[in-house]
């Protein structure tokens, strides 16, 4: 996540991010995120500058479909509506965790965002950062 606050420099954290992005096999940002420190017009920019730099790229961006961009191909993933989120606090990292868990357990990247969008989903719904296990679980595995 990038949080101008926390820099000095938009370009202090521009390479900061590429450093972490030399050494490694995954990537999910979120496009807001890409969008204010390096200027990506669109999800489409932020999987086509990384799938350059990282072999599995999942863009995030809210209730908008997120886009993968692996082996060669940039496939859009609807996002799971939720009519009246409660708190988005911890949405991202639910995401990430899920796509995570899933790819582990053998799922391909567009089953792991399927997965981790209904977690995502589910995290809005409660107040606070950790939903039920249950909620989490029932969500993952719908």
């Amino acid at each position: 996540n990038y949080r101008p606050r926390l820099w000095r420099q938009r370009e202090e954290a521009q390479a900061a991010i590429l450093d972490a992005l030399a050494v490694t096999d995954l990537a999910l940002p979120t496009f807001p995120d890409e969008q204010m420190l390096f200027g990506d017009a669109a999800p489409q920019a932020t999987a086509e500058r990384l799938r350059k730099l990282v072999g599995e790229v999942v863009v995030k961006n809210g209730e908008e479909p997120a886009l993968i961009a692996a082996n060669g191909t940039l496939q859009p993933v609807p996002a799971v509506h939720v009519a009246v989120p409660v708190d988005t606090t911890g949405a991202g990292d639910s995401f990430n965790g899920a796509y995570l868990a899933a790819r582990l357990a053998g799922h391909a990247p567009t089953e792991a965002v399927l997965r981790a969008h209904r977690v995502a989903a589910a995290v809005v719904q409660v107040r606070g950062a950790l939903a039920p296990f249950e909620t989490l679980r029932a969500a993952f595995e719908d």
